[in-house]
């Protein structure tokens, strides 16, 4: 499939790749600030013709653009987030200088209102912030996972999981619709040089799922819209392996736009783990010392191809296929020492892990829109099926050691599963004047996954069931929504209101008849969200909305594998929702080139999601999500930007929030109240020799909660950059973790039991990128998913 899929494209752009348009004509000009009279660079240049988007561009850092149209007649739309637009309508019938075009700063504007983080402009709108991703030079040879450790209220943590603003319970959407790559641990496998932007939307609308209780993370993909062929080759590699190579191939002719990007990685990855813990077994104490070699390795091949077709002006037919192949070859080596009381060694166990896990996600994507006379009515229908396979494999050999040498040990187990998950949404948006706008839709989506495991050891002649590890789990999820919003504009203020119902089945069976579980509920979530202008430089916004956070398929699958000795992870079948009422007030003000962004929210959850620790009759620490009462939180967040001179800009923020949690798990009292801080300080330079130099510090305070402390951590990052031949190549050096202090320090305790672990990510990564673009010059438009038929 994927072989015809290339043969259909290569041929396609060879067909009408050299296709030469004599009447095109020549539009240039310079883009400033009216006040400052600096040029503004990626400022966005678009030609328009009876309301449909031809063409467009970005200004270089000179404000200088320059594009090219067939003779006819134009509207010419410069935007810039922060400013006012400006529209110009042309004959184009003769090369057509524009001169110097100055911008105004408008913070009245409802869809421009800007903030500029470290190395990505933020736009609050009415419900959501946008981070274009733009030259983020600590990230052009990663992932998803890179990106997200550099966007401000966003944290990642060494296994991959993403929390907003402390809170782990977030939804990260692709491109407005969730993905199986993203709830099966993908999100290292996404590169970066496909990602667009990142939406944070901490109160979203009505028009969004209502899945996830801090809020949701949409990840935006890259698909260009220039006209003819174009794309870019990039490849990058780093001390600590991570080879990374990625291709963008693209050709837009009138009726149509082609847009494909294929890549590849292989990463390694070395981390160590040391745990002390402590246990009174039968009123003796028992302490053991474990250390931990951790080997992760992955291969990732991705394709991701598509075609807009253009039906005529008002008609749009997208199709797009997502294909990724994984293989993740992990090794672990473990020592067990054992003690008494008095520190005197008991015994020693050695423990070698051999993980092997190949998986293959395919996405499927169509999408219809329809535009109308009435300038913004516009309706959609989209329609997804994502399907992957996972087989998930480990191999154990244990050896006792001391006090006296025995035989080896072996183990297994494997974890076959199986995933579909068919999505089908409708949004029709109706302008009822030019302040007014009245918005509705429908949503249906079905997941069905299964997961069949086992874990067994060798006697010496056959393989043996372990401890009647072996079943076949069956999930299905059914989710259904419909909502309705309203929103206006009089005078200063700006407002939206909305109103959102879903229902959601979810079912667990299994053959050993062990999980069966169903459970059924529709929710009402109602949304308001306020804007009011005090001035052209400073406005306030006031929102609030409800959300849940439903349990996902790993909260509830009871097999967790069995890797290490002392510790097992479960699942918890007869998990809650947790519904969460969120409000939040945010200022915005320019005091010259300083950007000032404070905001306060409160969060009252019922039904929260905790993890417990207990230790069990074999002296093992078995750890699984559970339902607790309630939990309040309220926190306060400072984002400032400040570009004192041209060639230099400084960003930072600051999130501080204190939350009190109240419930009782199996006589556990979790009643806990505490408080957490976190700050990142960045910076950018533009130097002589066109070089830019960019760096990141992270700091988190120590965190605690009712079994857990975690200690203070701090990373720094750094990078460097060269543009080549005059814009369409470029060099990045970046070095991630530069202090090697990247590690996590946790300390848990229960019912006669310690235990703490240190993990650490080992030593600085250095990595060397280098990209070219053809037929871009380092300043095209990059077309956004979706853009030509979604908001």
């Amino acid at each position: 499939m994927t072989r015809i899929l290339f043969t259909v494209l290569f041929c396609l752009i060879t067909t009408v790749g050299f296709a030469n348009d004599n009447l095109a004509r020549k539009i240039s000009g310079i883009v400033i600030d009216a006040e400052t009279k600096e040029p503004l660079e990626f400022a966005t240049v678009s030609i328009i013709k009876q309301g449909q988007l031809v063409d467009g561009i970005i200004t270089n850092e000179k404000g200088e653009f320059s594009i090219s149209a067939e003779q006819g007649n134009y509207v010419i739309r410069v935007e810039y987030i922060s400013y006012k637009k400006h529209e110009v309508e042309v004959d184009l019938n003769k090369n057509l200088n524009l001169g110097v075009i100055p911008l105004e700063v408008d913070m009245e504007a409802l869809e421009a209102v800007e903030v500029v983080a470290e190395r990505s402009t933020v736009d609050l709108k009415l419900d959501k912030k946008v981070f274009n991703v733009g030259k983020d030079l600590l990230s052009q040879n990663g992932s998803l996972v890179q990106i997200l450790e550099n966007v401000p209220s966003v944290a990642v943590d060494l296994d991959g999981g993403v929390s907003l603003r402390g809170n782990a319970n977030v939804t990260v959407l692709i491109n407005g619709k969730p993905s199986v790559l993203v709830a099966n641990n993908g999100l290292d496998q996404i590169p970066a040089q496909q990602i667009e932007r990142i939406e944070v939307v901490t109160n979203p609308s009505s028009r969004y799922q209502a899945a996830g209780t801090a809020g949701i993370i949409n990840v935006i993909m890259k698909k260009n819209k220039i006209g003819g062929f174009s794309g870019s080759l990039s490849m990058s590699n780093s001390i600590r392996a991570d080879f990374n190579t990625n291709a963008s191939l693209n050709y837009k002719a009138n009726k149509f736009n082609v847009f494909s990007t294929l890549g590849y990685r292989f990463v390694d990855n070395k981390m160590t783990e040391q745990v002390h813990q402590n246990s009174l077994v039968n009123g003796n104490t028992v302490i053991l010392d474990q250390s931990s070699d951790i080997y992760r390795n992955s291969k990732v091949s991705n394709i991701y191809v598509g075609l807009d077709y253009f039906l005529n002006d008002k008609n749009t037919f997208t199709a797009a296929y997502y294909k990724v192949l994984i293989d993740r070859n992990n090794k672990v080596s473990y020592d067990y020492n054992y003690f008494d009381a008095l520190g005197v060694l008991d015994s020693t166990v050695v423990r070698g892990e051999k993980y092997y896990e190949p998986m293959d996600h395919n996405q499927l994507e169509l999408n219809y829109a329809k535009t109308f006379d009435k300038e913004g009515k516009k309706l959609t229908i989209d329609f997804q099926y994502d399907f992957w396979d996972d087989d998930e494999n480990e191999t154990f050999v244990t050896q006792k050691t001391a006090p006296t040498e025995l035989a080896e040990a072996l183990s297994r187990t494997r974890d076959i599963e199986s995933s579909k998950d068919y999505l089908l949404q409708l949004d029709f948006v109706n302008p009822i004047n030019e302040n007014s706008t009245f918005e509705t839709g429908l949503r249906g989506e079905t997941r069905v996954i299964t997961s069949d495991y086992k874990a067994e050891t060798f006697d010496g002649n056959n393989w043996q069931i372990f401890n009647g590890i072996e079943n076949e789990l069956d999930y299905e999820e059914n989710i259904g929504g419909i909502y309705a919003q309203y929103a206006g504009k009089s005078n200063k203020l700006s407002y939206q209101f909305g109103l959102r119902t879903e229902f959601t089945k979810i079912s667990i069976t299994d053959t050993n008849n062990e999980f069966k579980n169903t459970k059924e509920y529709t929710k009402l979530f109602p949304t308001a969200h306020l804007t009011y202008a005090f001035s052209d430089k400073t406005n306030m916004q006031l929102s609030y909305s409800r959300r849940i956070n439903r349990p996902s398929f790993w909260h509830l699958n009871p097999f967790g594998g069995l890797a290490q000795l002392n510790t097992i992870r479960q699942g918890n079948p007869d998990m809650d929702p947790a519904l969460t009422n969120s409000l939040e007030v945010g200022f915005l003000t320019r005091i010259g080139k300083l950007r000032i962004n404070p905001s306060i929210y409160y969060q009252n959850t019922d039904d929260p999601f905790q993890f417990i620790t207990e230790r069990n009759a074999d002296d093992i620490l078995v750890t699984k999500p559970i339902n607790i009462d309630t939990e309040n939180r309220i926190g306060f967040e400072l984002s400032l930007n400040y570009r004192p001179l041209k060639w230099m800009q400084l960003s930072g923020e600051l999130n501080y929030f204190g939350f009190e949690q109240k419930g009782a798990y199996s006589n556990v009292n979790f009643d806990f109240k505490d408080s957490r801080w976190f700050t990142r300080i960045n910076s950018r330079f533009k130097l002589p020799s066109d070089i830019t130099l960019q760096t990141s510090f992270n700091y988190n305070a120590r965190n605690e909660s009712a079994q857990t402390v975690t200690k203070a951590n701090h990373t720094l990052d750094l990078g460097l950059n060269k543009s080549f031949f005059n814009k369409q190549a470029t060099l990045t050096f970046n070095v991630r973790n530069m202090l090697d202090s990247r590690e996590q320090i946790m300390t848990r305790t229960g019912d006669n039991f310690s235990f703490q672990s240190t993990r650490k990510l080992l030593g600085p990564k250095y990595t060397l990128t280098f990209m070219y673009r053809f037929n871009q010059n380092g300043k095209t438009k990059t077309r956004r998913p979706g853009e030509s038929n979604r908001n």
